[in-house]
């Protein structure tokens, strides 16, 4: 049977395989040790599974940062920029632009002549949006006082309540594990000597 993996790719099936070799044989040694000792267990988990507040790490992300005073300030340079920046993408659209360079762009696939709304309509949306740019840049660099409403409607705070829900620890499997250790060490030790078993042949093979 012709193998669907590329002879390139070998590598990396053969070391996919055999990670999954290694955690099958490490859950299967949990396992056993949690129908022996399961206290032995719980306690190396105990002393690895140390939790990590990060609370104060949110706290900083969660925290609202200013820059209206540094943007107000230097407002003549960051209008002018926007300015320049669209004029020239407007200047380049009126006298450098050509059409056929994007049909050749597109490829024979795409440039057919029923496609020829979509490359208008794509024109027509880069014009009007730098137009806007512009208009907004010359508020910007000349009257910045005019985007006052404007910014104290839409920059409003919201706290989110994310970083709570991600900074809560949540143990229901330890739970589990822990009222019934024998059978959870039963199961995890079968399960992954049944997979080991019908993995076996192919690591042969491989090996």
């Amino acid at each position: 049977m012709k193998s669907l993996i590329p002879p390139d790719l070998e590598w990396l099936a053969e070391g996919l395989l055999l990670s999954l070799a290694l955690g099958l044989l490490l859950a299967a040694m949990v396992g056993l040790l949690m129908l022996m000792q399961p206290g032995r267990l719980f306690a190396i988990n105990e002393r690895w599974s140390r939790w990590v507040d990060t609370s104060g790490q949110f706290e900083a992300l969660d925290r609202p940062y200013s820059l209206e005073r540094i943007f107000y300030r230097h407002h003549a340079l960051a209008g002018s920029l926007i300015t320049l920046g669209s004029s020239f993408v407007l200047w380049q659209w009126t006298f450098a632009y050509q059409r056929n360079g994007v049909f050749s762009m597109l490829g024979a696939r795409w440039a057919r002549p029923e496609l020829n709304w979509a490359v208008t309509a794509g024109e027509w949306i880069v014009v009007g949006l730098h137009i806007l740019i512009l208009a907004i840049g010359l508020i910007i660099l000349l009257r910045p006082s005019l985007l006052k409403s404007l910014e104290s409607g839409g920059n409003r705070w919201h706290r989110p309540q994310v970083a709570r829900a991600l900074d809560r620890v949540y143990s229901p499997v330890e739970r589990a594990f822990e009222l019934h250790p024998r059978l959870a060490g039963l199961t995890l030790l079968l399960a992954s000597t049944w997979c080991l078993s019908g993995l076996l042949p192919v690591l042969t093979r491989l090996l």
